[in-house]
């Protein structure tokens, strides 16, 4: 994994989230919907500043969002008020941007489900819904969010 990943997670419903989303011309992103809640994967290539603005926007229809990118340098994560950081992040962040977060050491805090589709993020898995994701929003309904499958005794992504 060279490029640096991102996930947002919201205890949002699904089908919410993509309708208030898609009103707010905010994405792209592909959606996962876990027991947990909605983890929202954006662009590959997405900046921090810009997965920032994507979970505000998340947080407007969820109450609260967890935006969190990794590398394997270290992870930095934000919920819109608390920060932290393992590793070595700030080249994850940006020097000015690594200050105003004021993150203090320790791991996000994630539900089971969404490590699970963290993990599986780090196996690729996700690959095929990312990479084809535009690189602005704005487009037709389904090529901005689209809602990833999840069987019955599935993993998502899987």
């Amino acid at each position: 994994m060279s490029v640096p990943r991102s996930l947002i997670w919201s205890p949002a419903p699904t089908a919410e989230l993509q309708l208030n989303l898609h009103r707010a011309v905010a994405g792209p992103a592909a959606l996962v919907p876990v027991a947990s809640g909605t983890v929202l994967l954006p662009r590959r290539q997405i900046g921090f500043a810009a997965a920032l603005r994507l979970a505000d926007q998340v947080r407007r229809t969820g109450s609260s969002a967890l935006l969190v990118r990794w590398s394997p340098a270290g992870e930095v994560w934000t919920d819109g008020a608390v920060s932290g950081y393992t590793g070595a992040p700030r080249r994850l962040v940006g020097l000015l941007r690594w200050w105003r977060l004021d993150a203090k050491p320790g791991a996000a805090d994630l539900p089971p489900d969404v490590a699970e589709v963290r993990a599986l993020v780090d196996e690729g898995r996700a690959d095929a819904w990312v990479t084809t994701l535009p690189s602005e929003a704005g487009l037709p309904i389904n090529t901005v969010l689209p809602v990833v499958p999840v069987t019955q005794g599935g993993s998502p992504l899987a």
